[in-house]
């Protein structure tokens, strides 16, 4: 058995399933899994231990309104003005705070405060200041409020729904935008970065297609001066893929060096999905090797083009509906 035969096995050895969106994903046991940014319908982000401090967040949060004032329009600043004003939402751990905006003078930037547990979760969703348009926003997260519980790690759960950073989103009652991202950092091998996204989408966009990206690289490439290093690049597999229910286009790359690059693997895996079915998201995809710092090609990869395509094959590969991901 060869060095490169053994680290491939070990690749694909022992393996934990992580619950990421609707969809459970196998990865190297030993792996470091982040979960990124997640929108549910406007961004979650996870303040992990936070909990406890839920009381003095809400007090800061308000002690910075009057700071925001000079943002605001004067419709922000009239008689029925909801600046600095905190709402009860779904529960006592469930609160809400009325900002500026800073980008629309005449919107609020409402920020949803949920305790699940240790946890404290945020969520901003801008909305206009006229009338009482603001009512449609919160009642909208304090039905995500309500549908939010704690998670652990390795809980796979057997209910309708979105699995989260730390926490489970039950089935919402109304339909609305999805949004998971997961980082995948191996222990072995800490050049190599994965990165997989999901979303549902309410129409499709022509410019989520991976194919003319490619050839537009190319002619950029070309115009740059870049068309001889551009020619060198080892193209190890391209092309149409179906992956579960997806119908995709593939593209994976050992790029040479370059001028402020080392060489790299650069793999993607890019489908339209289907419009509003949320168990066909846009689906896209990478890998990269040669990472340090987060910078690309700034140390040598750490494994071969073998080692990198296998890899590649079994996580993707792995990537399955989560029983009971949506009601029957």
């Amino acid at each position: 058995m060869t060095v490169i035969t053994k680290r491939i096995d070990q690749i694909k050895g022992e393996k934990r399933t992580i619950c990421l969106g609707r969809f459970l994903i196998d990865v190297p046991k030993n792996a470091e899994v982040v979960y990124g940014p997640a929108r549910v319908p406007v961004y979650l982000s996870r303040l992990e231990g936070e909990g406890r401090n839920m009381e003095a967040t809400l007090k800061r949060a308000t002690a910075t309104v009057s700071s925001q004032l000079k943002y605001a329009d004067e419709e922000l600043n009239g008689q029925n003005s909801m600046l600095g004003k905190i709402l009860a939402g779904a529960g006592e751990f469930h609160k809400m705070v009325f900002d500026v905006d800073r980008a629309v003078g005449s919107y609020y930037n409402v920020r949803s405060y949920i305790r699940i547990g240790k946890d404290l979760y945020l969520q901003e969703y801008p909305v206009s200041g006229k009338d009482s348009t603001y009512l449609e926003a919160t009642d909208l997260l304090t039905e995500v409020a309500r549908s939010l519980r704690s998670r652990a790690d390795d809980e796979i759960p057997n209910e309708p729904g979105v699995c989260l950073d730390g926490a489970f989103l039950r089935e919402p009652s109304r339909y609305m935008l999805e949004e998971v991202t997961l980082g995948i950092r191996l222990k072995e091998f800490p050049d190599v970065h994965m990165a997989i996204e999901m979303t549902k989408k309410d129409i499709f966009i022509e410019s989520d297609a991976l194919e003319p990206r490619m050839i537009r690289a190319k002619q950029a490439a070309i115009k740059s001066g870049m068309g001889k290093w551009y020619s060198q690049i080892k193209l190890l597999r391209s092309g149409y893929r179906q992956l579960g229910g997806w119908h995709g286009f593939e593209v994976l790359a050992h790029k040479p060096a370059q001028k402020h690059e080392g060489e790299n693997h650069e793999f993607a895996f890019q489908s339209h999905g289907e419009p509003k079915n949320p168990l066909l998201p846009v689906l896209q995809i990478e890998l990269h090797t040669g990472v340090k710092g987060n910078t690309t090609g700034s140390t040598k990869p750490s494994i071969t083009d073998e080692e990198a395509i296998s890899l590649w094959d079994t996580v993707i590969g792995s990537i399955r509906p989560r029983p009971m991901a949506v009601h029957p």
